[in-house]
């Protein structure tokens, strides 16, 4: 029997949206006895194909740590994380799969020869994982509210269900990635991407700060530039967006939302760029090296290349190269045992808005 993780806010996500069965299905299960529909079985109405990845099986072992610990995973491959008090949490991944959920009218036209285009408006990405020997089913939204949603929790542990590789076109998906000229890619170098904390932890051991004024505590999709460019969401019908895009005013201050050890324009329009990009740079006492960008800045309020404070103004932003919406675009990149992750920068801002909320209790 599967099951759903505590998940309060966004039940739904468990179940296939209406109209599915009319998208693009692309689905790549590991191969292991099952039962027909049960929990290593594709559910009906799903392609399948065969997975290499499935004779690599091997154990991935993490140790809780003050920060949020990313990891990926290919099927038949198990996270082993050591807690606290010494519990062992596991979780094998069985299979994921990835499908078209809404479609425009119309092919988008294509803004520029860079970037294609299509009449994706939105798509879905699920896996079923066993955790400590139970069977549970994860299903995500890209490109609706959805997309901003509670992690789940299970004994002991959120989780953050991030990505998977099969929405992609490089891995049999529909999918192509818009900002890898940029070196920006959402594609996990696996099957699928995730990231883990005890429940009781926040997501670093600093309180985040706002990066940029939103008295609202949420944020909507349809100030996501055109309401597409959430993460991973479907710019112009056909390439997932690496980073999350906020509109805002043109000349809106943003601030450190954790200190930083160093901070700098990598791409800067005085240089001969078409963009001014910044970036923070926070290396953790635990080995964990966080970078967290945005793009789309006016002018710098501080000096570069120097340590940042949180909650320093360091920036006006939403006034370079931004398109049909003055906005900001945001990343979320750790460098961490071994591996580089881009994540959601949504987590971020959840954990921002949950501050927030805490606070005013």
């Amino acid at each position: 029997m599967r099951h759903a993780m505590r998940h309060p806010t966004n039940r739904r996500l468990f179940f296939r949206c209406a109209g599915a069965a009319a998208g693009t299905v692309i689905a790549s299960a590991f191969s292991s006895p099952a039962a027909p529909g049960g929990v290593g079985a594709p559910a009906a109405g799903k392609k399948t194909g065969a997975d290499s990845s499935a004779k690599k099986t091997r154990v991935l072992e993490r140790t809780s740590k003050a920060t949020l610990t990313p990891f990926g995973l290919n099927h038949g491959g198990t996270l082993r994380f050591i807690l606290r008090d010494g519990r062992v949490w596991e979780m094998t991944l069985l299979a994921t799969s990835a499908e078209v959920i809404r479609r425009h009218s119309a092919i988008r036209p294509r803004p520029d020869p860079n970037h294609e285009s299509g009449d994706i408006a939105a798509y879905a990405f699920d896996c079923d994982v066993r955790i400590n020997g139970t069977a549970h089913h994860l299903r995500r939204e890209v490109g609706t509210q959805a997309s901003f949603y509670e992690p789940w929790e299970v004994d002991g542990v959120r989780l953050w269900f991030d990505a998977v590789s099969c929405a992609f076109k490089e891995d049999g998906g529909f999918m192509a990635e818009k900002d890898w000229r940029g070196g920006l890619l959402c594609k996990p170098s696996h099957k699928a991407r995730f990231a883990v904390q005890e429940s009781d932890l926040p997501i670093c051991p600093e309180s985040l700060q706002p990066w940029y004024p939103n008295n609202a505590g949420r944020i909507d999709i349809r100030d996501c530039y055109n309401g597409e460019d959430c993460w991973m969401g479907p710019y112009n019908g056909a390439a997932a967006h690496c980073g999350l895009d906020i509109n805002m005013k043109a000349g809106t201050v943003l601030t450190a939302p954790i200190s930083f050890d160093d901070h700098y324009l990598f791409n800067s329009v005085a240089a001969g760029f078409n963009n001014n990009r910044w970036r923070g740079v926070r290396r953790w006492p635990d080995g964990s090296e966080w970078w967290l960008q945005s793009h789309h800045l006016i002018r710098m309020l501080v000096p570069e290349r120097t340590a940042l404070a949180a909650g320093t103004p360091y920036a006006t932003t939403a006034g370079v190269m931004v398109g049909a919406h003055e906005h900001t675009h945001f990343v979320f990149r750790i460098h961490e045992q071994g591996g580089d992750y881009f994540l959601d920068p949504w987590i971020l801002f959840w954990e921002i808005f949950r501050g927030q909320r805490k606070k005013a209790a």
